[in-house]
């Protein structure tokens, strides 16, 4: 474009006085100035006078300064434009098709369309045009979502734009989209997918489309096909799907409910898609691929604008997959570490382990079921514990919980038979441990689970503790008044790793601890409902514990303050920290 120097004026209102001027310029002038570095160099350049004069830019004004700034309006416009992420892939007199960045939204790709071809030097700028020094903005024809690699259409005025809103409402124009999606999506899921009969709710479907100017069989207007699939240790399997839309002006959309329809959505975290862990902020995984649609300017000539699947993609499924990979070797090598498994206590057909010769090696890990179940064993505490199903796999860092207890207890016991309590016993490994490592304690495991219990059971078997350890069922509510717990005490300590993932975080989580039982994970109050429960069985009955008694509580990351106003009557003896440095066990006593 011809180089044009634009000036312009303002007169300081009383709002600005005391202002500095580089503030001032940056908000008064926003549209010639787009970054700081261009106010300083104009200031530099003396092409920013106050009153006639150059002056600093912390210059602070006052009322009735006269601003008089000189800007080179291709200079503003190239300064703006490469500030967004914007590339132009075609054009012609009146039309642009641009590709978009994520973050790049609406009104920005309206202003750097006609901006575009003024720099590209074309006949006539292909219709754009500047008014008082200003960009006049074009008409984005398709959706422009914030978070979406997009390719958008823009037209020069209201006319073309609707003339390519018939076309695409017509079917003479298509969108082809690249998507992740969870799951392994079979083909002929998508191929026998019948948009006039597989629609659940179709009044509510129907409104819908109605609602963003869709026709009501839009899903008919949807082909896809599976381009791969990667193994995810999150999501199971994350499909790429190529899918071409047509007959809306808000293909990304009607894409993202049809995945959803179909049960495979698409990854991210706007409507019908579904959160991937590790990539929540990213919109939706997909991006526009392809334009095909008829030329307005050349009667007859089609126009088709193609580019390439973007990196970060690519790149999403590569990370998945090498994750998945990672958790397959660490799983493997749990398994390789139990040794043999055959000379233990059975427990139904859950795991078959009476050959003389099996070992945990040669059971084969398969799909995301967690190592632990696939061999019924777990390493706690440097021991052996069976788990199913029915019981939480043990933690590394739940370990912290079994060597508070046994400091405070070497610290502070005074009887001869020191007396142990677990609440929420699970597989016993937190209570039998502590015993394992204190051969004068007893101790007793209450959860509300029957199959859990009968776990905690084998598993005192399998160490020799059945003199010294009692399974009983019972819960976090009635515990201090059941008496055939009360016979049992009154205890030393009690050891409780309770359910604490609230109910909103274990919707994120369910890939990643699906297969483990609710009960034992789960906790509405925010994660906080089992440690009331607990508080409120001590104040009806707080001589479950002996004098000077003590119980520790496994915690969840950032927890320690809500639990420390629940127990704000008792006394905090101890924290602990796991070893990964975060505060995972807090200790009170009985005052």
């Amino acid at each position: 474009m011809d180089a044009m120097t634009l000036v312009r004026e303002r007169i300081v209102s009383a709002d600005y006085t005391g202002a500095k001027l580089r503030n001032y310029i940056n908000h008064e002038f926003r549209d010639l100035f787009m970054i700081r570095a261009d106010t300083i160099t104009a200031m530099r350049q003396k092409r920013v006078l106050v009153n006639g004069q150059g002056v600093l830019d912390s210059y602070q004004l006052v009322d009735g300064d006269r601003v008089r700034v000189e800007v080179n309006v291709a200079h503003a416009i190239e300064s703006r434009l490469h500030s967004l992420d914007v590339e132009l892939k075609y054009s012609e007199p009146g039309l642009a098709i641009l590709l978009k960045a994520p973050g790049v939204i609406w009104p920005d790709v309206e202003w750097a369309a006609p901006a575009l071809l003024m720099l590209a030097d074309l006949p006539d700028n292909h219709g754009a045009r500047l008014e008082d020094g200003r960009v006049v903005p074009w008409f984005a024809v398709n959706e422009v979502e914030k978070g979406v690699r997009s390719l958008v259409i823009v037209a020069a005025t209201e006319e073309l734009r609707d003339s390519v809103v018939r076309n695409i409402a017509n079917g003479r124009a298509s969108f082809g989209i690249y998507a992740l999606c969870h799951g392994n999506v079979p083909q002929s899921n998508i191929d026998g997918f019948d948009g006039d009969v597989n629609i659940p709710d179709a009044e509510v479907f129907q409104k819908w489309c109605l609602y963003n100017h869709l026709p009501v069989d839009i899903f008919n207007h949807v082909s896809a096909k599976v381009d791969s699939v990667v193994k995810s240790s999150s999501s199971g399997h994350i499909s790429a799907v190529r899918a071409t839309v047509s007959h809306a002006t808000s293909p990304n959309l009607v894409l993202r409910r049809f995945m959803f329809t179909l049960g495979y959505p698409i990854a991210g975290s706007q409507n019908y898609t579904r959160l991937l862990p590790n990539h929540k902020d990213k919109g939706a995984l997909l991006a526009y691929v392809s334009i095909d649609m008829p030329s307005l300017a050349y009667s007859g000539q089609q126009v088709s604008v193609t580019v390439d699947v973007p990196p970060k993609l690519l790149a999403v499924c590569e990370r998945e997959e090498r994750f998945y990979d990672k958790r397959q070797l660490r799983a493997q090598s749990e398994i390789d570490e139990l040794g043999p498994i055959s000379n233990s206590p059975s427990l139904g057909n859950e795991l078959s382990s009476s050959a003389s010769d099996t070992s945990a090696s040669d059971v084969t890990l398969t799909g995301d079921r967690p190592a632990a179940y696939v061999t019924g064993f777990k390493q706690f505490c440097g021991y052996k514990f069976r788990v199913t199903p029915d019981t939480l796999i043990p933690r590394p860092s739940t370990e912290t919980l079994v060597d508070a207890a046994v400091e405070i207890l070497r610290n502070t016991g005074t009887r001869a038979m020191t007396r142990v309590l677990d609440l929420g016993t699970g597989s016993g490994c937190i209570l039998l441990s502590l015993l394992l490592a204190m051969p004068d304690a007893r101790g007793v495991g209450v959860d509300i689970s029957e199959p859990a219990l009968a776990v905690a059971r084998t598993n005192s078997q399998l160490h020799g503790l059945e003199d010294r350890s009692t399974m009983l069922h019972g819960s976090f509510e009635g515990f201090t008044t059941d008496t055939t717990v009360l016979a049992e005490g009154p205890f030393d300590f009690i050891t409780c790793n309770p359910p604490y993932i609230s109910l909103g975080k274990a919707a994120r989580m369910q890939n990643t601890v699906g297969h483990e039982p609710s009960l034992a994970l789960v906790a509405g109050d925010g994660g906080y409902q089992a440690y009331r429960a607990i508080h409120a069985s001590l104040t009806i009955n707080h001589a479950v514990l002996a004098p000077g008694g003590c119980i520790g509580f496994e915690i969840g990351k950032d927890m320690e303050r809500g639990v420390r106003r629940i127990f704000e009557d008792w006394k905090e003896v101890g924290t602990f920290k796991d070893s990964q440095g975060f505060l995972r066990v807090i200790v009170f006593q009985r005052t």
